[in-house]
């Protein structure tokens, strides 16, 4: 049993982990279009980027309220 629940969690962390890192390509995707269209506030754009890059990395360290807000943003960002 241990081990399909590590194995679910795995499934879970990844499934988390792709979901954050597509909203911050999704984000620098836009800021890039945006630099193209001569906008300003791309840089925080690619900021919070950034940011989810990092929170995806370290996913599996967060809080658990953290990581919720997280996936949470994420599918915001994303439309799901």
């Amino acid at each position: 049993m241990p081990d399909q629940q590590n194995r679910r969690q795995i499934d879970v962390d990844r499934a988390d982990r792709r979901l954050i890192e597509q909203a911050a390509a999704h984000l620098r995707s836009g800021a890039i279009r945006a630099g193209y269209a001569g906008l300003q506030g791309k840089h925080v754009t690619f900021a919070l980027a950034l940011l989810l890059d990092e929170l995806a990395l370290h996913l599996r360290d967060l809080r658990p309220e953290v990581r919720a807000e997280a996936v949470r943003g994420a599918r915001v960002l994303l439309r799901q």
